[in-house]
């Protein structure tokens, strides 16, 4: 892969405690001088003596699951052997990794066997993992992405040496792969998030055609793909979420993956999956070349991972393997407010090929650009949106709003109410 970079040395200190957290999983005498780990110096000491929670059982089972999680997480970081203050390697333990490794075989259909953790890792969110995938390419390729993309990517790419190329869309937001085809120089990357943020763009014969067209041309792919499992069906004006839909595309992904792997670095995290955003737990899947680099990245910059959050989130990762199910209420919400949004004929920019996913809609403004219309918008009604400027790469009428940041109770009357609210000032300015 001659778009990475050469490795770099690895950091001295995050290596010395690597290698003795190594040794204590494996149950090997050790003898640590190798941090200044001062939470460490608390791990035989009971600060509470009681720590207990219980989990409302009166919630519907996805969410009941989610409470498990941080149960179990909690106690195991913060009682049972205070763990949770002390440092832990970046990238993560092999416990960590152990999980990581099965999440990404068993859902994305990457052919990792028992014990090739070399080939996952670890980080503080899936934004962490997405920076050192990118910052893992050598300065001066080019980054191919979708018109439509997740913002920060353009602008770690560029921080990067690299130079950014977009790739034009079709009117029903797919790719248009002879623009790509045209333009493709060797030894590149694509990057894509798909579902796609903030398009919600969604299809596994896009990123197939990508991914052989970077296999020709000796580059890569980073697919990051925080949202597989918020997949819904659009239907007239109506979202549905189909479960059966979702296991059809989760399941072309996996075919996509098993013949591309070798080139891909998949990106993800429990954020989505288990609405976990605040924990700060992400991972990724990449040869062992890529996550090596990934992992000397993040080690010069942190000295530990999120040892609390890690625990929560291996728990949470744990649980959702045994029973995938913690999306599905997500699910439906998203369903329910995309549908409003439709009922209430906002105007919106949607996938034209009757799939949608991303925690995210993208709304028309009219005469105005985004940029515009985001400041005005919060400075007359208060409204807080997202401009769309910066996903996608210039001006563009249009703001991204979130379908998740306002706090959801029976019947959803606050989101309604805030829906009337945003097409009473998109009219405004119409």
């Amino acid at each position: 892969m001659k778009f990475l970079k050469p490795p770099p040395p690895p950091p001295a200190i995050r290596e010395a405690m690597a290698k003795a957290s190594a040794r204590e999983e494996a149950g090997l005498p050790v003898i640590d001088f190798s941090s200044g780990n001062v939470g460490k110096i608390l791990a035989e000491q009971r600060l509470f003596t009681r720590f207990e929670l219980e989990v409302n059982e009166a919630l519907p089972p996805p969410l009941r699951l989610i409470g498990e999680a941080l149960k179990n997480g909690l106690t195991e970081a913060f009682y049972q052997g205070l763990s949770g203050i002390a440092y832990s390697p970046t990238g993560g333990t092999e416990t960590v990794k152990k999980w990581v490794l099965k999440y990404f075989r068993e859902f994305h259909g990457v052919p990792l066997r028992d014990g090739e953790t070399s080939k996952v890792i670890a980080t503080a969110g899936g934004q962490q993992a997405l920076t050192a995938a990118l910052r893992s390419i050598k300065p001066g390729n080019k980054v191919y992405l979708p018109k439509w993309e997740y913002a920060p990517a353009s602008g770690i790419i560029e921080n990067n040496g690299c130079h950014v190329s977009r790739v034009p869309l079709n009117e029903d937001l797919s790719i248009n792969m002879d623009e790509l085809k045209g333009n493709l120089d060797g030894n590149s990357v694509f990057y894509i998030s798909m579902p796609n943020n903030p398009a919600g763009y969604t299809s596994p014969d896009d990123l197939e055609k990508i991914a052989r067209m970077m296999e020709l041309a000796d580059g890569g792919v980073v697919w990051d793909a925080p949202y597989l499992f918020t997949i819904l069906r659009l239907k007239a004006s109506k979202a549905i979420y189909d479960k059966a839909l979702l296991n059809e595309v989760v399941n072309r992904f996996k075919n996509v993956v098993a013949k591309h792997y070798q080139r891909m670095c998949i990106l993800s995290s429990v954020s989505k999956t288990c609405l976990m955003a605040g924990l700060r737990f992400g991972f990724a899947t990449a040869p062992t070349p890529w996550i090596e680099l990934m992992n000397t990245i993040i080690g010069t910059e942190n000295l530990s991972s999120p040892t609390h959050s890690f625990a929560i989130g291996v728990e949470a990762l744990r649980l959702f393997l045994e029973n995938p199910i913690t999306h599905e209420w997500l699910c439906q919400v998203l369903a329910d407010r995309l549908t409003c949004l439709l009922e209430e004929d906002v105007p919106l920019v949607l996938p034209g090929n009757g799939m949608f996913g991303a925690l995210y809609a993208l709304v028309k403004t009219g005469r105005l650009d985004g940029d515009r219309f985001a400041s005005e918008l919060i400075d007359r009604f208060g409204i807080v949106t997202v401009s769309g400027n910066s996903f996608y790469g210039g001006e563009v009428n249009a703001v991204r709003i979130s379908l998740v940041a306002t706090p959801w109770s029976e019947g959803d009357e606050t989101w309604r109410k805030n829906v009337k609210a945003l097409k009473k000032a998109v009219n405004h300015f119409s």
